[in-house]
């Protein structure tokens, strides 16, 4: 190779380097919510630059939409503050049928279940934070149906009178 390529591949790579340092990374968590007996469950999927997703389980379309960008740096610093809770997370009491539980994922770090009362200002933080994200993304738990129409109905009709 000529000192001349030689000195230009090296130029490419530096220049590569720096603007592959200089690029910003995307940041990612998941709002995983359970459902219940009477709604389905769904996935948030959030950004740090706003934009957001849900996929609700009874449906394959996601929905896309955004947050505010303070609202999506505030949601990623509180992730960030609350992963270094060292308490075990509470545990609470709930309806098997109505009961669901809500859960960050973020980086293999998985947040204490947010439908429980919080236990500390980080909690109560993050739950602000996905109940924002839920309204900015008009996100509800949406009703399980297993039958088109509806369950099937027996229809019970008096036996004839001999």
């Amino acid at each position: 190779m000529r000192p001349t390529a030689s000195f230009a591949v090296v130029i490419a790579m530096g220049l590569l380097a720096v603007c592959t340092a200089a690029a910003p990374s995307r940041d990612g968590a998941s709002i995983v919510d359970s459902g219940s007996t009477n709604t389905a469950g769904y996935t948030i999927d959030v950004w740090s630059d706003g934009s957001a997703a849900v996929a609700y389980q009874n449906r394959t379309a996601k929905k896309s939409f955004t947050v505010s960008s303070s609202l999506a740096i505030r949601f990623f610093a509180d992730l960030k503050a609350a992963r270094g809770l060292s308490a075990p997370p509470a545990h609470c009491m709930k309806s098997a049928s109505f009961g669901t539980s809500t859960h960050v994922h973020w980086h293999g770090w998985i947040s204490p279940d947010l439908d429980c009362p919080p236990d500390g200002k980080l909690t109560t933080a993050l739950v602000n934070d996905v109940s924002a994200i839920r309204s900015a993304g008009n996100v509800t738990g949406a009703p399980v149906r297993s039958f088109p129409g509806g369950p099937p109905r027996l229809i019970v009709r008096p036996s004839p009178t001999q």
